[in-house]
């Protein structure tokens, strides 16, 4: 009988695990996505010196604007990829003083 009981009490318990561990995906708004990824570009120090503006449409995020290199915008487009909400990313930034696209 004691076998049987603890069976139970495990089982219940592994139930219960499951349930909290069940995540509904989390669907953001435009303006929250882009608050998080202006947040986290304007807390790069690496990017301090970049001139980015950012964009957000259905999940999909355009960077504009300038910065300093090429490893500056990859930087920049990893940070937007990895904010929460984030289907994809438009990358338009230029590295400053040139005039075409990095």
């Amino acid at each position: 009988m004691t076998f049987k009981k603890n069976l139970a009490i495990v089982l219940f318990a592994a139930s219960l695990s499951g349930a909290a561990f069940a995540q509904k995906p989390v669907v953001l708004d435009d303006e929250a996505i882009f608050v998080a990824v202006e947040d986290v570009l304007n807390g790069a120090h690496a990017l301090a010196a970049a001139r980015i503006t950012v964009r957000s449409q259905d999940g999909f995020i355009t960077l504009g604007g300038s910065a300093p290199s090429v490893k500056d915008i990859a930087t920049a487009v990893r940070l937007a990829s990895s904010v929460r909400g984030v289907i994809g990313v438009s990358n338009e930034i230029r590295v400053a003083d040139r005039p075409w696209r990095a």
